[in-house]
């Protein structure tokens, strides 16, 4: 990524967390010192997460395949935000369908949850009839690998296919936010 993208990507998710949201002057800077942080790191995937489609284990195939796609959201929910209500599913559904008209298999998603109890999890996708892979990362290992922020709206993240962060932010949570990844991956 060349240093003029990169320095556009940052004022992007600069500008969105502060457009998008009422915060005293700290928080501004802690976001904007999130966002530079983030932007441009590469994300590492740790091996043998298991992988779980309509909350049934299933063949490492269907899931490596999200990695292989030009963009990438990455979504971290650690078992603090791991209830129906914060997971947002059927917003996310929503989404998901969206992006797969529009982007035509271009656009993959990598739910990697931390869930206390995988089957409570899991019996939550099944539920909800969720025809996506996620991952259930019991032992919090891509967090370890990566140390995500604490904060619940800065654990989410457009990568490339490089699996380098473009973006950050919740396109579930704020609208705008999706706005602008639809916007930077239809450019690419």
């Amino acid at each position: 990524m060349s240093i003029k993208t990169k320095n556009i990507l940052i004022i992007l998710s600069i500008v969105t967390v502060f457009v998008c949201s009422c915060k005293s002057n700290k928080q501004k800077e802690d976001a904007a010192k999130i966002v530079n942080e983030w932007i441009g790191k590469e994300i590492k995937f740790p091996e043998n997460i298991s992988c779980y489609f309509s909350g049934i284990d299933t063949i490492p195939e269907l899931c490596s395949e999200q990695f292989k796609k030009d963009f990438k959201i990455l979504l971290y929910v650690d078992s603090a935000g791991c209830s129906e209500c914060r997971l947002e599913l059927f917003e996310w559904k929503l989404l998901m369908e969206e992006a797969d008209s529009l982007f035509h298999g271009k656009l993959g998603f990598l739910l990697y949850f931390q869930p206390k109890n995988v089957r409570d999890v899991l019996y939550l996708f099944s539920g909800s009839q969720f025809k996506y892979p996620v991952f259930m990362d019991t032992k919090g290992l891509i967090n370890n690998e990566n140390n995500f922020p604490q904060e619940m709206q800065y654990q989410c993240f457009l990568l490339g296919g490089d699996n380098k962060v473009l973006m950050l932010g919740n396109p579930v949570l704020n609208p705008r936010i999706w706005e602008l990844y639809k916007e930077l991956i239809t450019k690419n």
